[in-house]
């Protein structure tokens, strides 16, 4: 496979240095860290979060797990949910089921991005398809996303509202 076209037209018409990452096909973020050969806290994971105002996306370290509690009260909005594979092949057809970029102004969706990838130097992301990724600086991911940044995580030992 290669770069889905409209990410990468996107990228090219953002002025955005980026790097495609080709790799075997993973079928999540994890494994997607390990077929690049980084850790999973260098991968960031999109996921699609369904709200009263529309959709969102929040952009989480493959490492960790998203927190809805925490999500839910940014949001104000405590009927907010992960999106399911039907819902996401519908309004994402475009995409490969589960690899949906960060990329909020593409997809018409705000974005909100865990606090532990802000300081990151780069950030690698799927690119549409389970066998490409795409790698960029931390910096410029921050400017071209625009996200709001929050913790979303969950804390260690809690289990409810995780995925």
């Amino acid at each position: 496979m290669t770069l889905k076209s409209d990410i990468r037209k996107y990228l090219d018409e953002q002025g955005t240095v980026y790097e495609t990452l080709a790799h075997r096909e993973t079928m999540n973020s994890s494994e997607e860290a390990r077929a690049i050969g980084v850790m999973a806290v260098h991968v960031a994971k999109t996921l699609v979060i369904k709200t009263g105002k529309g959709d969102a996306l929040a952009v989480v370290p493959a490492s960790e797990r998203i927190d809805l509690h925490k999500l839910r009260d940014i949001l104000g909005d405590n009927h907010a949910r992960l999106a399911t594979e039907d819902e996401m092949g519908r309004d994402y057809s475009q995409y490969e089921l589960g690899a949906v970029p960060p990329l909020g102004e593409l997809l018409g969706a705000v974005v909100f991005l865990d606090q532990r990838l802000e300081q990151a130097d780069e950030i690698i992301f799927a690119g549409g398809t389970h066998s490409d990724s795409v790698k960029m600086s931390g910096e410029d991911f921050l400017k071209l996303v625009h996200p709001q940044v929050a913790d979303l995580v969950s804390d260690p030992g809690e289990a409810e509202g995780l995925y």
